[in-house]
């Protein structure tokens, strides 16, 4: 017979695994998405921005998308490290033993 604990932490445990694959999976996306987004945002820029306007305006149209894009990575390097952290929270939940817990906190309380 095998333990019920154990096989909720391998439960728990292969789907922490799933869910960070997945966001790997999709940070990689996100990022091969907004280099390709850069690149087709430059071309254009020099498409559109008129050659009488010079190269420091498209410069700063450039420069502006940099760091719209910058604050969108670190926008999802933070949602990466909220999701890690609930994964290592609930991993630390699952592997926890609630009787052996409540048995010291109840001889704490009663001494």
């Amino acid at each position: 017979m095998t333990n019920p604990k154990t096989e909720v932490a391998e439960t728990a445990e292969q789907g922490a695994k799933e869910l960070s694959e997945q966001w790997l999976d999709l940070a990689r996306t996100g990022r091969e998405t907004m280099v390709e987004t850069l690149a087709e945002f430059v071309e254009t820029v020099e498409k559109v921005v008129p050659v009488g306007a010079g190269v420091a305006k498209q410069r700063q149209v450039i420069e502006s998308g940099l760091e719209m894009a910058q604050a969108i990575a670190r926008a999802q390097a933070n949602a990466m490290r909220s999701v890690t952290r609930s994964v290592v929270l609930v991993k630390v939940e699952v592997d926890t033993d609630v009787d052996v817990d409540v048995d010291v906190a109840s001889r704490e309380s009663a001494s």
